[in-house]
């Protein structure tokens, strides 16, 4: 009997000390692939509690939520909340993977706390948990994730899986609360390879190509009469889905102004309304028998008068057409123009709303069309 006691004795010595053991090298550095990304969590080593059920969370901020970038650094936090001011040690892992479940882009970090994971360096998780008084939260901070550089065509969607674990601090896990969360399908929207503009006359060509998109929806073409306030003078459908190189293009035929620099760039929208801008570019269009120099104000109340400086190489009748942004024509003016130099004025319909106004000249075959914006 002596003999059997002693034996379950040993027993019990040889699980308490291969738990212990097993917890302090988790509390280093967690074992891999238990994020949610391939269906497993950290409960299948501290048990006692349902995954979720502490009345706490895992959340992480920094992380692009909308369209990710192609190379960019993402600096973000994670932060383990409980739903009791009772834990003493914290840990947690995340991994993005693509579309076919492969890790995507690197994590990396400057805290001393975590690291990429050594059983695999895609993760990054905690290293030598961090322990605390007893708190309801605690956040790692100084974490990174760099997006793929060149993304693949499963690259084109990431999904961020990651576990927090709000943990007693004792020699036991089964007091310990596993926390889950994921951010879905961040998508790569459109990836611009390349935006030009060339002048013909006075004709401006606009040129794109895309290499990647995902679920865009248009491009919006802005036009800069002074490198700072756009408007948008037309709109180009996108291919919605494509990995192949996408060619597009558009002719702005309104000529601004001649003789200085106009600005152009383009708006990339997403089907879901979220967008970014492409760089700009500038061109610079010569002037030739007819000319409109100079506008002002540009800046203007109701009823303002708009005076005009337009050089004209003969005697010609010039027409003047206001339309508003969508090209609903609000007034028309006709005026002599002489040979030479001509300032010609006019005033605004009185009832404008506030907003921006497109003034379009017009001789013969000549067109020019500057903005103006209305304010009370």
């Amino acid at each position: 009997m002596k003999k059997i006691i002693t034996l379950c004795s040993l027993v019990t010595i040889v699980v308490f000390f291969q738990s212990s053991v097993k917890r302090t090298k988790f509390s280093g550095v967690p074992p891999s692939g238990l994020t949610g990304a391939t269906g497993g969590y950290c409960t299948n080593c501290h048990g006692g509690a349902a995954l979720n059920s502490g009345g706490g969370s895992v959340a992480v901020n920094g992380l692009p939520t909308g369209n990710y970038v192609a190379g960019q650094a993402y600096n973000f936090n994670l932060t383990i909340s409980h739903g009791a001011a009772n834990r003493r040690r914290w840990g947690f892992s995340i991994k993005a993977v693509n579309s076919s479940g492969q890790a995507v882009g690197t994590f990396s970090s400057t805290n001393t706390n975590a690291a990429p994971n050594t059983d695999d360096i895609s993760e990054l998780s905690h290293n030598n948990a961090v322990i605390t008084p007893d708190q309801s939260s605690y956040t790692y901070n100084n974490l990174r994730w760099v997006a793929p550089a060149t993304p693949s065509a499963v690259d084109q969607s990431v999904t961020f899986y990651y576990v927090g674990n709000a943990a007693s601090g004792g020699s036991g896990s089964n007091g310990d609360f596993i926390y889950a969360g994921s951010i879905n399908n961040v998508p790569l929207p459109v990836t611009l390879k390349d935006f030009s503009a060339a002048v013909s006359g006075s004709t401006v060509a606009l040129n794109w190509q895309t290499t990647s998109e995902i679920n865009s929806d248009r491009f919006e073409i802005e036009k800069s009469e002074d490198g700072q306030f756009y408007n948008k003078i037309a709109t180009v459908k996108a291919s919605s889905n494509s990995t192949t190189a996408k060619d597009y293009s558009y002719s702005d035929n309104s000529p601004s102004w001649f003789d200085k620099p106009v600005y152009y760039r383009l708006k990339l929208v997403d089907k879901d309304n979220t967008f970014k801008y492409s760089k700009v570019v500038t061109v610079q269009l010569k002037s030739g028998a007819m000319a409109v120099q100079n506008v002002y104000p540009t800046y203007i109340n109701r009823a303002s008068e708009v005076t005009a400086v337009i050089n004209s190489d003969k005697a010609k009748t010039l027409n003047i057409l206001l339309v508003n942004a969508s090209g609903k024509a609000l007034q028309y003016v006709v005026k002599t123009l002489e040979s030479g130099k001509n300032t010609v004025r006019f005033t605004p319909p009185a009832n404008l709303m506030n907003g921006t106004y497109f003034i379009r000249f017009s001789a013969g075959s000549f067109t020019q069309t500057v903005s103006v914006l209305v304010q009370k």
